[in-house]
């Protein structure tokens, strides 16, 4: 996920190792916090979520041992090994994350996204999907559970008469999103600048804690041997789900390392993993199993149980700085996730907003509105980490899946990898993959339902959006006209031409679009210069300026130009114009009118499309922001034309 702090490093991989190159060591640093903020409070919850009923779990050394060594090997498998050896080796130009790697599937014959197969785009959009699921609850579970350490300020003998019931945690915790989320409108580099800090902190202090409790029960370590986890499927069938459902919560966030690899690069990232953030969950996670191997009770809370009296507060307000990084991490990761698909055409032209402190920061206020309401419901409804688990890991385990088939069918169709080598990638890792969503289906009924909810809704109304888009601009294309025919006329019955040059936006690549001819048609005259102008976006992240216009002087001082963005440039069209000047077509900037259809869409039209399916299309067009906005016109230079176009 991209944050504010990372929008200001490059993706470079440097060759030295950290403690020789200080930009190295910088790179780390921040990575700290942005990559591994998610993954890095998944100690405050996840412990604990492997046993069965914690109220009432019978903890013995057996079942201690099977749950660390699971933690273990996951950490290791997944994120160590997968992410770092595999995965983050499939870049886009040196970008990750969904959407990158469905922009590298298509072959040359397919040229874009919208021409894979049906299947292979609707597993891309399912990931998509339920990273929007993922960041909505992310930040409900991270900043309950770290306030839920308040709880442990009282002695166990009073707790029910504590002040902080579960209902002040809540309160709290409500009080904290809604701030988080109401300063996301003022940019928020000022926070990003300590995130690595603060999560060097974290890791260092959860760190010590765990090594503290080691040392009392040393031989804890003996968890660590994978034959521990055959003891945990040879128990009960529940138990075996449930372990496996903390396991993904374990790594919760670890898609991050790959969504981020354009910010950092993969040895910041790798660095990071195995210096810091690795070692400080794994002696966490040994901690917590010692403490209980001693006392049983601290099942209730393992994580504040390692913590002294003393020192409980402090951690409070800790665990919450790191909570607070771990939400505001994937809450701009949601802003830059709608900002690519906007740009690649999968979501509406929704306002997105360039924040003060960083021109590469997006906000997006609509997201962030919704995001607010759905994650307080989300909150309330389940009021506490513990029962906000069980909602959790079905998103992570899926999300998963599809990034790594994705990478296996990507390392087939372009990087030479036959069908034993991936048959071997997909019989180890897919197949983890696979057990973890399967384990997490049966927590359905107890909290998965909400993922799949927000998944499915998110995954429908992008496949609406693309399927009503299509269907529109084939309707559009059919009112255009082929550019010979309108020189002929306009020859044999010429009009008055003005001064100034026209700039007429279409998103068809060839033929007059009906703007231009509404024009003629209602004011009888044209400027002097008239460019018809199509933008696409690209199935890469950046297109170099030199290959991002094309211009044709197509007579009559008419002119065509096709301009290309990738999928992380924004849409600016007087920017695009200007490098068209360099090919020859000279324009002023004073002097220009740009011309854009205000498309109304009706759901009368015959087509394929559900009736009820179309009217949400409609709306969604409704919600799209304006044109001049998403184009970066000033609107003081710009015209609108109403088309109907009936679906």
């Amino acid at each position: 996920m991209t944050t504010p702090a990372s929008q200001d490093l490059h993706g470079s991989d440097v060759k030295s190792e950290p403690s020789k190159n200080p930009a190295m060591a910088g790179l780390t640093l921040a990575a700290l916090g942005i990559v591994f903020g998610d993954i890095g409070t998944s100690p405050l919850y996840a412990f604990r979520a492997g046993f069965l009923k914690p109220e009432s779990a019978v903890v013995t050394t057996d079942v201690v041992f099977g749950l660390i060594s699971v933690f273990f090997w996951t950490l290791v498998v997944i994120i160590g090994i997968k992410y770092a050896f595999f995965i983050l080796r499939a870049d886009n130009r040196g970008e990750g994350g969904i959407f990158a790697l469905l922009s590298l599937l298509p072959t040359a014959k397919e040229g874009s996204v919208f021409k894979l197969p049906p299947a292979l785009l609707c597993l891309g959009i399912a990931g998509a999907a339920l990273l929007y699921a993922d960041g909505l609850i992310t930040p409900a579970i991270s900043v309950l559970s770290a306030l839920e350490g308040l709880q442990q300020l009282t002695p166990v003998g009073t707790r029910s008469e504590s002040f902080f019931t579960e209902g002040v945690v809540v309160v709290c915790s409500l009080v904290v999103l809604y701030a988080l989320f109401v300063i996301q409108r003022k940019g928020t580099s000022f926070i990003g600048r300590l995130f690595g800090p603060v999560m060097l902190a974290w890791f260092s202090v959860i760190g010590l804690l765990g090594v503290l409790s080691i040392i009392q029960s040393p031989e804890v370590f003996q968890a660590l041997n994978p034959i521990h986890i055959i003891d945990v499927f040879c128990g009960s069938f529940w138990s075996a789900v449930t372990v496996m459902g903390a396991a993904m919560l374990c790594i919760s966030g670890g898609e991050a390392l790959y969504a981020d690899l354009g910010h950092f690069g993969r040895k910041p990232i790798v660095w990071g993993w195995y210096g810091i953030a690795m070692p400080g969950l794994l002696l966490n996670y040994l901690g917590q199993g010692a403490l209980l191997m001693r006392d049983h009770s601290a099942l209730n809370n393992p994580f504040y149980g390692l913590v002294p009296t003393w020192a409980l507060f402090p951690m409070v307000i800790l665990a919450t700085a790191a909570a607070i990084i771990a939400s505001q991490a994937i809450i701009t990761g949601m802003f830059s996730l709608t900002y690519s698909a906007i740009l690649m055409g999968l979501l509406p032209r929704l306002r997105v907003v360039h924040t003060s402190d960083h021109s590469s920061q997006v906000y997006v206020p609509s997201i962030n509105g919704m995001a607010i309401v759905l994650v307080c419901i989300i909150v309330i409804t389940f009021r506490s980490s513990a029962r906000l688990a069980d909602a959790y890991g079905l998103s992570i385990a899926g999300g998963m899946a599809i990034v790594c088939f994705l990478f296996g069918v990507l390392m087939y169709r372009h990087r030479g990898w036959g069908l034993i080598r991936c048959g071997l990638f997909f019989g180890i890792f897919l197949t983890l993959d696979l057990l973890f969503v399967v384990t997490n289906l049966f927590k359905i009924p107890s909290g998965g339902w909400l993922t799949l909810v927000m998944a499915a809704t998110i995954f429908f109304l992008m496949l609406t959006w693309i399927r009503g888009r299509k269907i529109m601009i084939e309707r559009y294309s059919k009112q255009t006209l082929d550019f010979a025919h309108l020189l002929n006329n306009l020859q044999t019955h010429p009009i008055p031409r003005v001064l100034g040059t026209a700039v007429f936006l279409t998103p068809q690549s060839s033929g007059v679009p009906p703007t231009l001819l509404h024009h003629i048609k209602h004011n009888k005259a044209l400027h002097e210069q008239v460019v018809v102008m199509s933008v696409q976006s690209t199935s890469i992240p950046m297109v170099d300026p030199k290959d991002q216009v094309t211009v044709k002087d197509i007579g009559d001082n008419f002119w065509t130009v096709t301009a290309r963005h990738g999928f992380l440039q924004s849409a600016d069209v007087p920017r695009l114009l200007r490098i068209a000047g360099e090919q020859g077509l000279e324009t002023s900037e004073g002097t220009t009118t740009y011309y854009l259809g205000r498309t109304i869409i009706t759901p009368r039209g015959r087509s394929d499309m559900p009736g009820y399916q179309k009217r949400i299309f409609c709306t969604l067009a409704q919600i799209s922001s304006n044109n001049p906005l998403y184009f970066s016109i000033p609107p003081g230079r710009m015209v609108e034309l109403g088309i109907q176009v009936d679906i």
